[in-house]
């Protein structure tokens, strides 16, 4: 339904109006989104202009929203670098978190995590063949890792092996119960 709206510039709502689901808004804003960039660019200095503000802004809430991931993982005890600290260490491949003891998700190793502020698509070819290429040189450098989406991903979205992918609020629960049986703070 998004992409069939997508030339009357669609929002949430008018998408509810016309489709019942129980799907979060913020899923229904990403799908709308995906269908816009089906759409030509507006190549017009304003068009440019304005899709440069929309990028700035995506990138500055992406950051806040994986600051805010960090934060959370952090606070159930559980000791990290993050990419900033890789990168200061002069580190070359360096995932978003990358454990200094490799921990077990859902009974998966895990020595890192990527951690994307999007829905995942299998149909962005452009972003999807990108990150699986990311993906594998972790896993190659690092050893098994987890992919953690803030709004979902489809089945099957990165079939790597030794990846597991997650929902943020599905990790984070998993976490959660594993620091509380361990007792925090974890080593």
């Amino acid at each position: 339904m998004a992409c069939h709206l997508r030339f009357q510039n669609p929002d949430v709502n008018m998408l509810l109006q016309r489709v019942h689901t129980e799907l979060d808004a913020s899923v229904i804003s990403a799908l709308i989104e995906a269908a816009l960039r089906l759409l030509p660019p507006d190549n017009s200095p304003k068009g440019r202009a304005e899709a440069k503000d929309k990028m700035q802004q995506k990138q500055k809430q992406a950051l806040l929203q994986e600051t805010y991931f960090i934060g959370q993982i952090r606070g159930l005890g559980y000791r990290f670098q993050t990419e900033k600290e890789q990168q200061e260490a002069r580190q070359s491949s360096t995932p978003d978190i990358r454990f200094l003891e490799p921990i077990s998700v859902n009974g998966n190793l895990c020595h890192w995590i990527e951690y994307k502020n999007y829905f995942g698509f299998k149909a962005n070819p452009f972003i999807t063949s990108k990150n699986r290429k990311q993906y594998r040189n972790y896993a190659s450098r690092f050893g098994p890792g987890a992919v953690v989406y803030k709004l979902g991903f489809e089945v099957e979205h990165v079939s790597i092996n030794g990846i597991e992918s997650f929902r943020e609020a599905e990790f984070l629960y998993i976490l959660g119960q594993q620091s509380e049986l361990k007792g925090s703070p974890l080593g």
